[in-house]
């Protein structure tokens, strides 16, 4: 670059692509979703104990809808007030029904991201949503760029969260390890909640992430949204 400019010619200023630092979120907090998740993760424990920092506290669960870098407290307001306008475009989508999701089997990506899955059904239906919240982050312009294609997933292990167990070769998680669970059902959550969370900040008393600001949305959406 510094020869371009020598020169003469022009570098063209490429926006340096931040690492996301937020994430829009839909809480997972059924009993029975949860509880069948710690079970396969005690399985999990049980046949590879190595595995332990692996897994992700049930406290956490989630389904992720975008990623975004929010650089500023400026931006992080504008976040805010993105998620308040999407409840409207969420209830017109919704029109006044309660979207149950189901959970049913597990899946996995590269063997490395073991998850939860969800009916392909409700996941039209969540897809459309996604893609509301999505357009009132791009109007606001923030920095979602970091975000992939919406596919509504429960993450319960990672191996990326255990750094130590790939310097020692451990590449893939085996399926032999949950395929009791593979076709297993897991249960039905209300989606009623959609939450703004921030990565880096102090998760909560609750072992859920710190929230800027969660929305109520469906039946029981007649609440306001809740702000820290």
């Amino acid at each position: 670059e510094n020869q371009k400019e020598d020169l003469g010619q022009e570098v063209p200023k490429k926006r340096p692509r931040e690492s996301p630092n937020y994430f829009v979120a839909i809480p997972i907090t059924d009993d029975q979703i949860l509880d069948r998740i710690e079970d396969v993760q005690e399985l999990i424990f049980t046949k590879e104990p190595d595995l332990l920092r692996a897994l992700l506290p049930v406290q956490t669960m989630h389904l992720t809808i975008i990623v975004a870098h929010l650089g500023t407290e400026e931006e992080v307001k504008k976040a805010v007030l993105a998620l308040k306008k999407s409840k409207t475009k969420v209830e017109a989508i919704l029109q006044g029904k309660d979207l149950n999701m189901t959970f049913h089997g597990i899946g996995q990506f590269n063997n490395q991201v073991i998850y939860v899955k969800m009916s392909e059904e409700d996941q039209k239906m969540l897809s459309r949503i996604a893609e509301a919240v999505e357009e009132c982050f791009t109007e606001m312009n923030l920095d979602i760029s970091g975000s992939k294609d919406f596919k509504p997933h429960l993450t319960f292990l990672k191996l990326s969260k255990a750094p130590r167990l790939k310097r020692r070769g451990f590449r893939k998680i085996c399926s032999d390890l949950y395929k009791e669970y593979e076709d297993r059902y897991f249960g039905r959550e209300v989606f009623n909640q959609i939450d703004l969370c921030a990565m880096r900040k102090k998760k909560q008393e609750s072992g859920y992430y710190y929230c800027e600001c969660s929305i109520n949305v469906g039946s029981s959406g007649t609440g306001d949204s809740k702000e820290q």
